[in-house]
């Protein structure tokens, strides 16, 4: 049998990454403010791999921004964060398979 090799796009890989660490910030009994940093500068990637409209893009990022701003958290801000989290996390199990290559024209 001939063996095929592929080459993993930069693109898989990041994906890979940062739904990874998404889904654990997702599923974590509880959230410091420090991981917001872990995940913050992920979250336009991920929201434009998902087939959300623009406007439920925008609004999800100005929503976890004023949630993670509240300071001491409230049920409110943590039941909006906990919303927004799973709303993105739907979106991406449902997006497409491999929604940054198939938008990528064949030469």
């Amino acid at each position: 049998m001939g063996q095929t090799t592929g080459v993993v796009s930069a693109n898989k890989i990041a994906t890979l990454m940062f739904t990874s660490n998404f889904i654990g910030i997702c599923f974590a009994r509880s959230l410091h403010y420090q991981f917001y940093v872990w995940y913050f500068h992920t979250l336009p990637y991920l929201l434009w791999l998902t087939v959300l409209p623009p406007v439920c893009k925008f609004l999800i990022l100005i929503f976890v921004e004023l949630c993670w701003n509240t300071f001491p958290s409230t049920v409110a801000s943590s039941l909006m964060l906990q919303m927004c989290h799973a709303v993105l996390l739907i979106a991406l199990w449902t997006c497409p398979v491999d929604p940054v290559d198939s938008r990528r024209k064949e030469v």
